[in-house]
C-alpha cells in the first residue's frame, strides 16, 4: 500500500520503522505486539515501513497485519543512492533511514514514534505517544555513560547523550533541523569518531533539544543481564521492572537468533506466536534444543562468547580475502548465530 497523507488527530498514531530483508521477522513481531496492546482503543495506527529491499512475499506477510488488526501498514522504498557513503559498521544502511523523515514521508503528519526492529511493546503505548514534548524537539532515552560519546562528538561534556532505538518525534520542528543534507554534512565532518552511526547523527543535530523519556518506553537493561554473572547462572530476573515495563529493546541480543544471551525472551516469543511467522515457534524455539539454550548456564556461557565475538569477526575480517570472509560470516549469520 502506497503512503498517503494523514490528518493526525488524537486517537490517530504515526509509526515509522525501518528494516533490510533479514529483519522481516523482528518487524513483524514488534507491529504485532504494538496492534495486539491497543487492539481494544480506538486508535488508528499507520505504520510506515521504510526498505530497499524487501521482498513482496515479506510485505505480504507484514501487510496481513494491517487486515488482522484493522491497521494501515505502508511501505516506502528508499533509493539505493540515500547514504550509499556512509558507514555502517557492525549496523547496515536502512538503520540511517529514520533520518529521512523530511524526505519520505506524508508532510502534514504532526508527530512520529521511530521504533527499531528489536523491541517489542508488552503494553498500550497510546499514552506515551502522546507526551508533551514541550519545547523539545524529540523525546529519546538518556544514556548513562555520556562524558565519553560526548566527548568523540565534539559535543559539551556535561549534557546528555541518548539511545535512539525508541524516539517521539514533533515532526514539523524536527523538518527544520532533519534532513538528509544535513545528516549527511554531520556524518562527513565526524569521519573516524563516528561510531553508533545514525544515534550520532542524531544526538549532534538535535543536541539541547532532547526531552529524557523513562526507560520503561526503553528498557535495554531488563534485557541484557546487566546484573552480576550469578544472576545469569540462575536466570535471575526483576519480575516487578518487567511489570513495569512498556517497551522491551533488545537491543544487545536478539531472541531469534540461536545464540541469546539475555533474558525476557518469553515475551518476544509471546508476540512471535501472534505474528505471522508464528509457525517458527513451534518449529524452532519451542524445540528442545531451544529450551536448553534458554537456560541460565548456557546463557552465561553464551553471554561470554558475544564478548569474544568482536575480536574474532575483526581478526577474520583481516587476515581472510574479502570474498572468503564474507561467504564465512554470511554462513555464520545464517547457520551458528
Amino acid at each position: 500500500m502506497a503512503p498517503q497523507d494523514h490528518h493526525n488527530t488524537k486517537k490517530e498514531m504515526n509509526i515509522m520503522m525501518s528494516c533490510n530483508s533479514d529483519y522481516a521477522l523482528p518487524l513483524s513481531v514488534c507491529l504485532t505486539s504494538v496492534f495486539e496492546n491497543l487492539q481494544n482503543k480506538p486508535i488508528k495506527i499507520n505504520a510506515y515501513i521504510l526498505s530497499g529491499d524487501l521482498s513482496e512475499e515479506s510485505k505480504e506477510k507484514i501487510g496481513s497485519l494491517a487486515n488482522i488488526y484493522n491497521q494501515n501498514i505502508f511501505f516506502i522504498n528508499v533509493d539505493p543512492s540515500y547514504f550509499s557513503s556512509a558507514p555502517t559498521l557492525r549496523w547496515t544502511k536502512e538503520t540511517y533511514y529514520r533520518l529521512l523523515i523530511n524526505e519520505l514521508m506524508p508532510k502534514n503528519l504532526d508527530r512520529i514514534l521511530y521504533l527499531d526492529c528489536d523491541i517489542v511493546a508488552n503494553k498500550p503505548i497510546d499514552d506515551f505517544y502522546e507526551i508533551d514534548l514541550g519545547e523539545f524537539y524529540l523525546g529519546a532515552l538518556y544514556e548513562k555513560d555520556n562524558v565519553g560519546p560526548r566527548k568523540r562528538l565534539g559535543l559539551n561534556a556535561n549534557g546528555p547523550y541518548f539511545q535512539t532505538g525508541v524516539i517521539l518525534l514533533d515532526v514539523k520542528k524536527c523538518n527544520l533541523i532533519l534532513n538528509y543534507e544535513n545528516a549527511e554534512k554531520v556524518i562527513q565532518s565526524l569521519g573516524d569518531k563516528l561510531l553508533v552511526v545514525d544515534q550520532d547523527v542524531i544526538n549532534v543535530l538535535f543536541d539541547g533539544k532532547i526531552k529524557p523519556i523513562d526507560k520503561k518506553y526503553n528498557n535495554t537493561e531488563i534485557t541484557n543481564f546487566m546484573g552480576r554473572n550469578y544472576n545469569r547462572l540462575f536466570n535471575s530476573i526483576d519480575r516487578k521492572e518487567i511489570e513495569e515495563t512498556y517497551i522491551f529493546h533488545y537491543a544487545c541480543g536478539k531472541p531469534w537468533n540461536n545464540l541469546f544471551p539475555g533474558s525476557c525472551e518469553d515475551i518476544w516469543y509471546k508476540y512471535l506466536k501472534l505474528s505471522p511467522y508464528k509457525d517458527l515457534y513451534t518449529e524452532k524455539f519451542n524445540s528442545i534444543k531451544y529450551k536448553l539454550l534458554r537456560t541460565g548456564l548456557v546463557k552465561f556461557l553464551f553471554f561470554k562468547y558475544v564478548n569474544f565475538t568482536p575480536m574474532i569477526n575483526n581478526m577474520f575480517h583481516k587476515v581472510l580475502p574479502q570474498g572468503t570472509y564474507a561467504k564465512l560470516k554470511n554462513y555464520y549469520r545464517r547457520h551458528i548465530k
